[in-house]
């Protein structure tokens, strides 16, 4: 079968067997696109690697202690002129990877992300929430908040070697600094302005919420390593998009009220920092 694009995909696994399948049904499954998985296991105890087995996918051994050391190692001999990473709990829409990588293309970007679903960590739907436009990334960037989900995002290999991949000296906030770097570089983001095109499950034991603390050290830092200050127009950047998502503040307030059957608004993330989770590999 001739394919029309190609991309390869890390996925950082830990006894990840009570998700995993979901996540490479969805890589498996993409409307046509070759997607290149590589498993990249830190000593899983648990039927992870059967897994990976049962699905013909090629899987590497990472020390275990940190996320983004395994992502390196899964992507440093990519040979797609596309690259990304997912954890081994969230998933990608079939038809999703043709349309960024088509847009990618078209706009010769750099990086480009979309609109993702969260849901809780059985897989049942919980909201939606909007990502900065382009030109509000650095504003952004600046008040320490990614802008954006990860998990609805690709870039190309070439700016992943100009980077020397992800920074392994972080734990929890590692793409943010990479996205940085890659906007000091002068890469171009493009947005997919579309339906979303990844979920990401919500559970309570991600190390980015029981490790706050140590996650805003990691934020602030790598905002001061921004060569500019956030000033009053970045202010005005961030109410303009944090505007745009009050429908989805209401819709998700109204979704979980109904659930729950009484007034609920869950605060097990924080919308505006919207980051990668760790998962167990840390």
């Amino acid at each position: 079968m001739k394919y029309l694009h190609q991309i390869t995909y890390a996925i950082p696994t830990l006894n990840s067997a009570l998700t995993l399948d979901t996540t490479l049904h969805s890589l498996k499954n993409q409307v046509n696109v070759d997607v290149n998985i590589i498993v990249v296991d830190s000593s899983s105890t648990d039927s992870t690697l059967e897994i990976c087995q049962k699905w013909g996918v090629k899987t590497i051994y990472a020390e275990k202690g940190n996320i983004y050391r395994a992502i390196n190692c899964g992507l440093a001999n990519a040979t797609t002129e596309w690259v990304a990473y997912i954890n081994s709990d969230d998933w990608l829409y079939c038809d999703s990877l043709a349309k960024l990588i088509a847009l990618g293309n078209k706009e010769n970007a750099d990086v480009v992300y979309g609109r993702c679903d969260y849901t809780d960590e059985y897989g049942r739907f919980v909201y939606s929430y909007e990502p900065c436009k382009p030109q509000y990334i650095e504003s952004a960037f600046l008040s320490s908040t990614l802008g954006f989900s990860q998990q609805t995002t690709i870039f190309r290999k070439t700016l992943f070697d100009s980077l020397n991949g992800f920074d392994e000296s972080y734990f929890l906030s590692g793409d943010r600094d990479f996205f940085v770097r890659a906007l000091q570089k002068g890469a171009k983001f493009s947005f997919l302005d579309d339906f979303p095109v990844a979920c990401f499950r919500l559970h309570q034991n991600q190390l980015s919420s029981s490790r706050m603390d140590e996650h805003r050290q990691e934020g602030k830092k790598i905002a001061e390593l921004m060569s500019k200050k956030i000033n009053a127009v970045n202010k005005i950047d961030l109410i303009k998009w944090r505007f745009s998502n009050l429908g989805h503040y209401g819709l998700r307030f109204l979704r979980q009220s109904l659930l729950c059957g009484r007034p609920t608004y869950t605060q097990n993330i924080n919308l505006d920092k919207l980051h990668s989770k760790s998962n167990d590999i840390l």
